[in-house]
């Protein structure tokens, strides 16, 4: 019997991951993302449903949009197909897609097409299955089980198991290297007939150094703050957030940084809230703090107001995507030139942040200091050749990545066999 893996989205591209294993006599949908290009936000789901009338399960890596975004949708398509995932990122699935439908129907609130995809969220959510780390799944005779993937909390890598000894490693979004809020991956210890790994940096020759990215952002702080100017963090809701809330407290309590009002706005509270009950830890304190609500102002005079009040705002979007807390902080911010905008992760071309790095006559209207200290959360090309000499898969796959050779990378509706 022939095994394919078909990338129907995020396979020369970040963002609509979704991938299509025939495999054992089973198909298995591996995530189903959006893209942050509004024109086509989807996996090629007429693609899937050709190739795919049925499918046997749904797997879902991590509660990142990108690779969680279109799952209502896809389950509508299925609706008799179970999705399994990890019980953190069930509960962290739930509250970053609602958001991410809000924001696609921002311009077009409470239309019949929003509240289509609410109801379509509910019905897939009672659809989903929570499992813990190294459970199995059995599909007749084919096994699926879930292994630590590092990158954000619940974040899963996924095994396949078929036939006499063959085994698929799907790393999804990996990270060798432990955080605050979450440890590293923990490799099988099996070796896999095929292995299928994120690309986002290995294509880059940038080595990622944790120790040296958490210093210069101590540094920028400091200097921030000695100078009497407002700091900006824009942040991805879901991870880098509570990375870079426990960094600042870590800093203040070390010595490494003064003392300091943090306000911690947009989803990343939300989210916060849910880390903390997961981990059983406090991101909140006297120093960090959700932003306050404000009856009667506007969203923009609000702004202005937890301006005033707090030395350091750490809000959403970490892209500075138009529209979102960040962006709001940002203009407010851009004519100071005692502030500082800190940058912490990957940035797609769509948006105002990369415009922003990139394009010096969007920088030229900004008078504030523009810093990026990347805090990453994925494999690096260190890593990602480390994850493939020790696993010595006998076929190797990448995706997720913008590829500059096609050699053993899987581009989007390529049918892999293996």
């Amino acid at each position: 019997m022939e095994n394919l893996l078909v990338p129907i989205g995020g396979g020369n591209e970040i963002g609509a991951s979704a991938y299509l294993y025939l495999v054992g006599g089973k198909r298995i949908l591996v995530d189903s993302g959006i893209r942050f290009n509004p024109e086509d936000p989807y996996p090629d789901f007429s693609l899937l449903k050709s190739l795919s009338p049925e499918l046997d399960a749904i797997v879902i890596t991590h509660a990142h949009v990108d690779h969680c975004g279109s799952v209502h949708l896809l389950s509508s398509l299925y609706p008799e197909t179970p999705i399994y995932t990890t019980h953190e990122t069930a509960q962290l699935l739930s509250l970053m897609v609602e958001d991410a439908i809000k924001v696609r129907y921002i311009r077009n609130r409470n239309s019949p097409d929003e509240w289509r995809e609410y109801r379509l969220l509910d019905e897939a959510l009672s659809r989903l299955e929570r499992r813990d780390f190294y459970d199995r799944i059995v599909l007749g005779d084919v096994e699926i089980v879930f292994y630590p993937a590092g990158h954000i909390l619940g974040a899963a890598s996924v095994g396949i198991f078929y036939g006499d000894s063959g085994f698929v490693y799907h790393t999804g979004d990996i990270s060798l290297t432990p955080q605050l809020t979450t440890g590293g991956a923990e490799l099988p210890s099996e070796k896999p007939t095929l292995l299928v790994s994120e690309s986002t940096y290995y294509y880059s020759d940038r080595k990622f150094s944790r120790e040296e990215a958490i210093e210069e952002f101590y540094s920028t702080v400091k200097e921030t703050v000695e100078r009497k100017g407002k700091i900006l963090i824009p942040v991805f809701a879901l991870g880098r957030a509570q990375e870079i809330m426990l960094l600042l407290s870590q800093g203040m309590r070390e010595g490494k940084i003064p003392p300091l009002t943090v306000y911690v706005d947009g989803l990343a509270k939300e989210v916060s809230v849910i880390y903390e009950n997961l981990l059983e830890r406090e991101l909140f304190n006297f120093y960090v703090q959700p932003a306050p609500r404000y009856e009667g102002l506007s969203f923009e005079e609000a702004c202005m107001e937890n301006l005033r009040e707090a030395d350091c705002i750490v809000s959403t979007s970490g892209m500075l995507m138009e529209g979102t807390p960040s962006f709001v902080y940002a203009q407010l911010l851009s004519k100071r030139s005692s502030a500082a905008i800190i940058f912490s992760g990957y940035m797609v071309e769509e948006s105002f942040g990369y415009r922003l790095l990139h394009d010096r006559n969007v920088l030229r209207s900004f008078r504030c200091r523009i810093e990026r200290h990347h805090f990453s959360a994925h494999a690096d090309k260190g890593e990602i050749e480390t994850i493939v000499e020790r696993l010595s898969p006998e076929k190797t796959v990448f995706v997720h990545g913008y590829p500059n050779s096609l050699k053993q990378h899987g581009l989007n509706r390529e049918v892999i066999r293996f």
